[in-house]
């Protein structure tokens, strides 16, 4: 698409992925980011000292973004925000890429994608491991030997030390709708949906400092078992993960895919992709070029009108898995 005119973007939410978006959208082509929006006027005015060509908006402004001439919105806001701007945001008319999850729960997500083609404004969700050069280039492989996965092992280590209690909107689970199943185990849920395709959960353990959880609490370790056609899947995501010493100082943050095939063993994580313990890929780690090719998409999605790509449709199988999981999972 990079012979058409690039997509005029507005991004609204400048906490961390917001941060992400700013320093990828350079290295798209295909979009040009024109406008942001954010509750800080401080962080506002700090973007502007190295954005000078941005429009800033508050959030009760959302709405005056329609004299930008927008393409499309970049939405990472807090999880809880939405539903207090959601009809406002899909008043712009634009095309929407979302952050995930898709919503707190299932049924928000059901409720929010139907306003959203209410009123005639595609929602893609943002999933950016599935657009990264290693796990891009572990499916090439696999689709390349046509291997048959047997067993999938995906694990994410976020590398935080566990939380007591939290006052952020994340410590709260009216306000984050889960832990880190909902958070980062929903990337690894795309990630394996993408390699192996959709699959029943046949077990979910969760558990917080140690003990089975309760349903008003948040997760800082999940466990999901699953079954695909013909791949037994296991799939654990912890806040912390494996301790950098053995007195507990710190922890490491790790990520990867272990798939066992008929071809051998694959293993991939952002680094890199390895087939029977021989590195065959090596690619940068960092998000900025997963993200620009996530936002290429984006782009040729509002100039094709296609909606239709598993980036899109594979969201709300997602979300049903996850939700499973937890009612599943809690204890009381």
């Amino acid at each position: 698409m990079s012979n058409q005119t690039p997509k005029r973007l507005a991004l609204i939410g400048l906490g961390n992925q917001g941060q992400e978006y700013l320093k990828a959208i350079s290295l798209s082509k295909d979009v040009e980011l024109v406008a942001v929006v954010d509750s800080d006027v401080c962080r506002l005015e700090q973007v502007k000292a190295s954005y000078e060509h941005l429009n800033l908006a508050l959030h009760d402004q959302i709405s005056a973004l329609h004299r930008h001439g927008l393409d499309g919105l970049i939405l990472a806001l807090p999880h809880h925000c939405y539903i207090d701007v959601w009809q406002e945001i899909l008043a712009l008319g634009c095309p929407l890429l979302k952050e995930k999850p898709l919503g707190r729960t299932l049924d928000e997500a059901r409720e929010l994608l139907a306003q959203a083609r209410m009123q005639e404004c595609p929602l893609q969700t943002a999933i950016q491991r599935r657009h990264h050069p290693t796990y891009l280039a572990l499916k090439r492989r696999l689709t390349e030997q046509g291997a048959v996965v047997k067993e999938a092992h995906a694990h994410l280590h976020l590398g935080f030390s566990p939380r007591g209690e939290d006052d952020s909107w994340r410590g709260r689970q009216s306000m984050a709708g889960g832990g880190v199943l909902l958070d980062s185990g929903y990337h690894m849920v795309d990630l394996l949906h993408y390699l192996i395709g959709p699959f029943d959960l046949v077990a979910a353990s969760l558990w917080r400092n140690g003990k089975a959880l309760n349903a008003q609490e948040i997760e800082d370790e999940a466990y999901v078992i699953g079954r695909a056609e013909q791949t037994w899947i296991m799939l654990e995501s912890h806040l912390a993960g494996e301790p950098y010493t053995a007195n507990g100082s710190g922890y490491r943050k790790s990520e990867g895919i272990s798939l066992l095939t008929d071809q051998g063993i694959f293993f991939a994580d952002r680094q890199g992709v390895y087939q029977n313990g021989i590195l065959i890929e090596n690619h940068d780690k960092e998000w900025r070029v997963a993200m620009a090719n996530q936002l290429n998409q984006f782009a040729r999605n509002i100039q094709s009108g296609n909606w239709s790509d598993f980036d899109i449709w594979d969201q709300l199988p997602a979300m049903q898995l996850i939700e499973h999981a937890y009612k599943t999972a809690h204890h009381y």
